[in-house]
C-alpha cells in the first residue's frame, strides 16, 4: 500500500528545488531555439542536431508537422532520462520539451534569413546554439538527445558540446538519404557553430584558468597569490627528474582576467618559473561556483 506521508514529502521536496527564474530561462531558450530551427534551418532544408533533426528528416519524408515527431520520439528518451537523471532535471526536461514543441508549433510560418546558405547555416546555429545554452544553464534540456549527453556529461565528463556535436554525426550520416550534400554539410556547419556556442552560453565568463606553477621559491609565490590574488593555493609534492630534487608544485585556479597579474607575480618572484595554465571549464566551491541546487 502506498504511504501518503512519503509521497506528499516527495511531491514537496520537489517543488522546494524547483526554481522560477529556471522555468523562465528553459522557455525563453527554447523559443530562441525554437526561432532558429523554423526560422532559419528549415525553411533553408537545414537541420538542426538531436531529436529536433531526425523529426525534421521524417518531416522531409511525410509533410508530417516537426513539433509532433518531436513529441512522439522523445517518449523512449524520457524513460531514459527518469530514470537516470533527478526529478527536477526530469520535471524541467518536460518544460523544455512542451514549450520548444509549442514553440515550433508556433513558429512554423515564421521564416527570415541572409539569403545565403553559408551565412544562414552559421545564423541558424549561432541562434539555436544560444537557445540550447539558455536551457542547459537554467539545469533543463530541450529533450531529446539534450537528454543524453546530460547523463554523459555528468557519468563521463565531456562537455555537452562536444557530445552532442558526435552523435549529430550519425543524424547527419542519415540525411544523406533525403538531402542533398550540400545541404547536408552546411548543416554540419551550423550543428558545429551550434555546440561551440552551447558550451560558451553554458560556461561563459565562469571559464577559469588553473595554473600548475614549478618552481624553488614556492613559499613566496604561494603566499603572494594568496594575500594578492586572493586565491587559494596547494601544494603537491614533486621530484624532478633532471635534478633529483624536492620540491612543491603549486596549484592555483584563477578568472580569466587575473592570469596576467599570476603570471607577474610568479616571474617577478622567480624568473626561472615553469607555469602550465589549463582552461577549466566549470570550477565549484569557496570564491568560485556554489555547488547547491545543482543537477
Amino acid at each position: 500500500m502506498i504511504n501518503s506521508d512519503r509521497v506528499w514529502e516527495s511531491v514537496n521536496n520537489i517543488k522546494e528545488q524547483l526554481e522560477l527564474q529556471d522555468l523562465i530561462g528553459i522557455l525563453m531558450g527554447s523559443a530562441i531555439l525554437a526561432l532558429g530551427v523554423q526560422g532559419v534551418l528549415v525553411p533553408h532544408h537545414m537541420l538542426h542536431g538531436g531529436i529536433t533533426g531526425i523529426a525534421i528528416i521524417i518531416n522531409y519524408m511525410t509533410r508530417i508537422d516537426v513539433w509532433l515527431w518531436y513529441l512522439i520520439l522523445n517518449i523512449p528518451i524520457f524513460i531514459a532520462g527518469y530514470k537516470m537523471v533527478s526529478r527536477r532535471f526530469f520535471i524541467y526536461s518536460l518544460v523544455g520539451t512542451g514549450g520548444l514543441s509549442a514553440f515550433l508549433a508556433l513558429f512554423q510560418t515564421v521564416q527570415f534569413g541572409a539569403g545565403d546558405l553559408f551565412l544562414d547555416a552559421v545564423m541558424g546555429g549561432v541562434i539555436a546554439g544560444i537557445g540550447s545554452g539558455i536551457i542547459f544553464r537554467s539545469k533543463g534540456s530541450s529533450g531529446g538527445l539534450d537528454i543524453i549527453a546530460i547523463i554523459i556529461q555528468r557519468y563521463r565528463g565531456y562537455n555537452i558540446g562536444q557530445v552532442f556535436f558526435f552523435i549529430n554525426i550519425l543524424v547527419l550520416l542519415v540525411s544523406l538519404l533525403v538531402s542533398k550534400l550540400s545541404l547536408t554539410l552546411f548543416s554540419a556547419l551550423s550543428i558545429y557553430i551550434s555546440a561551440q556556442v552551447v558550451d560558451y552560453v553554458q560556461a561563459g565568463w565562469q571559464v577559469k584558468r588553473t595554473a600548475m606553477i614549478i618552481t624553488d621559491k614556492w613559499e613566496e609565490i604561494a603566499e603572494t597569490i594568496l594575500h594578492g590574488l586572493h586565491r587559494g593555493c596547494t601544494y603537491i609534492s614533486a621530484r624532478g627528474v633532471y635534478s633529483g630534487q624536492d620540491k612543491q608544485i603549486v596549484i592555483t585556479t584563477v578568472g580569466k582576467t587575473e592570469v596576467p597579474r599570476l603570471k607577474e607575480i610568479v616571474f617577478q618572484i622567480d624568473h626561472g618559473a615553469f607555469i602550465i595554465i589549463n582552461e577549466a571549464i566549470e570550477v565549484y566551491g569557496k570564491g568560485f561556483k556554489s555547488s547547491a541546487h545543482e543537477f
